[in-house]
């Protein structure tokens, strides 16, 4: 009886109201394509919310290096931003899956015409209470609470691809523009290997023919400068969109390519078997069956019908009449055998899913591996032979000065120098492309 004066008071409440008590408002938040263009081309590595959470990562100061560049991306990249705002929307589910079900109130007052009495108005609201069973709330909220957790693993998921992004960026920038300054001098010794080898031919020393191959080695450097700064302006390009910023941005800040100078150690055997079962990606994956998991349990809770209780009151003249009845739906038609078939599957498929991938991560890491393995021999190799021309260089550069050989040989040397050191620098670019690829499958930086 004090369950339905209360249930009564507060129907009343809500109906003198006009609605339910605290309301959440509606927040006007209008998107518009023209205020966005000019925010995104406005973005700059200065901006005050990127420093404010530099600092809640522990990055307050230091030059723009790789890691700080990474978190910048973290800050301002699309896909970080979408897979928050994902993660965000899980945990509003939370909210949902926790929520009681409201009960309904039904108000249906009738009229005797063919009354005498006092009043021929027949007041008779009732009230429709659910009651759930089997714990099907706590159920609800353990698979929302599972779903956020995948959706805030797939945020550093997504982290670390974008971070392997600005990684290749980063590294196609450090490569060109290192590129660009051994061409610049090559393609200054082949001139001056051109002017040299004239004279010569000139003074009949050396044939013509010379002329014809020393010119095309010419235009061969010029043309490879230009693409070496082709490459460049692309791979700034390449940065700014990995980061999430246009390329302006970038023109304000002085990069610090330093983490590409020497190649890192390979990570340890406990580091790639912990990248097994640590990767975010295939906790996000254990999470999912973890959901799937839960959404079994729910469906299997499901067969338990609901009880709804039904108070009600009739006001019939002067005679007050109260009624408490209830409802149940009967499981005679099916026990809910089709969506717990389902859920069942669902579950199944989620753990191969999981295991898929960690076959796939296996698989993945012993690849990088290996081609780190590979990459890491032949910059070594290529190193060798740098340094080689390079004493060779310096062997002719003494003889030309005892006068037991032309100035031109020495211009030749150092060419022959030049184009080593090219290929030393393309073998190191192609072991820290492979090392960033090796870090990006066990999602461990390395040093």
């Amino acid at each position: 009886m004090r369950l339905l004066h209360s249930l009564f008071h507060r129907a009343i409440l809500v109906i003198i109201c006009g609605g339910p008590i605290a309301c959440v408002p509606f927040k006007m938040k209008p998107l518009s394509a023209d205020r966005s263009a000019v925010a995104f081309t406005g973005r700059s590595l200065n901006e005050a919310g990127l420093h404010e959470f530099l600092s809640k990562q522990k990055s307050t100061s230091g030059s723009w290096n790789l890691n700080r560049l990474a978190l910048a991306a973290a800050y301002f990249n699309g896909d970080v931003r979408i897979a928050r705002a994902q993660a965000a929307e899980a945990i509003a589910g939370i909210t949902t899956a926790e929520q009681r079900p409201n009960p309904v109130l039904t108000f249906s007052p009738g009229y005797n015409s063919s009354s005498s009495g006092i009043s021929p108005w027949i007041i008779s609201p009732t009230f429709d209470v659910t009651l759930e069973t089997a714990g099907k709330r706590a159920k609800r909220s353990a698979q929302a609470r599972a779903e956020a957790e995948a959706a805030q693993l797939r945020v550093a998921s997504v982290a670390w691809d974008v971070r392997a992004k600005v990684r290749t960026a980063m590294l196609d920038l450090y490569s060109a523009q290192a590129n660009n300054a051994l061409l610049t001098a090559e393609a200054a010794l082949h001139d001056e290997a051109l002017k040299k080898l004239t004279a010569q031919v000139e003074g009949g020393a050396s044939p013509a023919f010379e002329l014809t191959q020393a010119r095309l080695s010419l235009n061969r450097s010029k043309l490879a400068l230009h693409d070496a700064d082709k490459q460049r302006v692309s791979a700034r390009a390449q940065l700014a969109a990995a980061i999430g910023v246009p390329a302006s941005a970038l023109d304000a800040v002085k990069l610090d390519f330093s983490s590409f100078i020497s190649l890192p150690s390979v990570p340890s055997r406990t580091a790639r078997r912990h990248a097994l079962t640590h990767r975010s990606d295939l906790l996000a994956l254990l999470a999912d069956y973890t959901v799937a998991d839960s959404a079994l349990r729910l469906e299997i809770a499901k067969q338990y019908p609901d009880i709804h209780l039904n108070p009600g009151y009739k006001l019939d003249q002067t005679d007050n009449e109260w009624s408490l009845g209830f409802s149940v739906a009967l499981p005679v038609f099916n026990r809910n055998r089709g969506p717990i078939a389902q859920a069942e599957a669902k579950r199944e498929t989620a753990g191969a899913k999981f295991e898929a991938k960690q076959a796939s991560v296996f698989a993945e890491i012993e690849t990088a591996l290996a081609a780190y393995h590979a990459a890491t021999a032949k910059a070594t190799t290529a190193a060798t032979l740098a340094d080689q021309a390079t004493k060779a260089s310096d062997t002719t550069q003494r003889m030309v000065e005892a006068g037991e050989l032309t100035p031109l040989e020495l211009t030749r040397r150092r060419i022959e120098a030049s184009a080593a050191s090219l290929s030393k620098l393309e073998a190191h670019a192609q072991a820290q492309l492979a090392a960033g690829q090796l870090e990006a499958a066990i999602q461990t930086t390395l040093r």
